[in-house]
């Protein structure tokens, strides 16, 4: 009433919330990131004093899984955090050159993987690259057709999995070079 402050106490809050990981790669085990949970003053908070972690179920197969992150104690409020897994990468087997065209074999992969995508480029930092894409896992050779003749072509691969109409993706595989007959 009189406008005086009797006192002052600063509200501390959860601010930050991070994954040791948000990205991993197929291997058949379980993924679970640990989380780092930190307040408005900078301060580490503790696992299962501040706050709870929730994973989802699962977390084997490629995907995208949700983390929930509950406060309890002085503090309040729930976060969801997500982590991706991806599927394994593949590599190029084998280019054979052809007239005007490209062989590729792809060293084949079967777990949690629906296809492949052929990257081809005359440059090897891929501008300009064009994407051919494999619907099934099953098919490790395709032919690159129409290409320009006597000229040099630089081919990676990678994986990638459809789970509930979003695709995953592995990393590109190392390129590999052939020149066209």
């Amino acid at each position: 009433v009189c406008g005086k402050v009797a006192s002052k106490t600063a509200i501390k809050y959860a601010k930050t919330f991070k994954f040791s990981t948000t990205t991993y790669t197929y291997d058949g085990k379980v993924k679970m990131p640990s989380v780092t949970v930190k307040d408005s003053a900078g301060k580490t908070l503790k696992k299962n004093t501040d706050y709870t972690v929730t994973y989802a179920s699962g977390r084997k197969n490629v995907g995208t899984y949700k983390v929930t992150i509950k406060m309890k104690g002085k503090y309040s409020g729930t976060k969801t955090l997500t982590f991706k897994i991806n599927p394994a990468k593949t590599t190029v087997s084998k280019l054979t050159a052809g007239k005007k065209s490209i062989t590729v074999a792809i060293t084949k992969k079967s777990t949690q993987v629906t296809g492949y995508q052929i990257q081809y480029s005359t440059s090897k930092t891929f501008s300009k690259a064009t994407t051919k894409t494999i619907s099934s896992y099953k098919t490790t050779k395709y032919t690159l057709k129409s290409l320009s003749a006597k000229k040099k072509y630089y081919v990676r691969v990678r994986t990638y999995k459809t789970v509930s109409k979003t695709k995953y993706y592995s990393d590109w595989s190392t390129y590999k070079y052939v020149k066209t007959k």
